[in-house]
């Protein structure tokens, strides 16, 4: 990790996903790490994990960039921009 602070739980996710990729496929990661992320949003708040995402993996980040919609709603706000 680096010298960016993060909260206990983001640093949790963190550490896990760390520790088990070895362990999983190259196939089934981003499965897995959507599957982790959904527990870890259902039980803890890392709601804002998005300060975070350069500390993660790419299959990580994509993960979390997906469950959370990062960057989607973005769009939505320029459409009204216009009237």
């Amino acid at each position: 990790m680096s010298q960016y602070t993060m909260n206990p739980e983001i640093e949790l996710l963190y550490n896990i996903w760390d520790s088990v990729k070895p362990y999983v496929s190259v196939k089934e990661r981003l499965h897995v790490a959507e599957e982790i992320v959904r527990v870890f949003d259902d039980q803890l708040d890392i709601s804002q994990v998005e300060d975070n995402l350069n500390m993660f993996d790419s299959v990580m980040k994509a993960a979390l960039v997906s469950h959370y919609e990062f960057g989607l709603g973005d769009d939505e706000d320029d459409e009204d921009d216009w009237e």
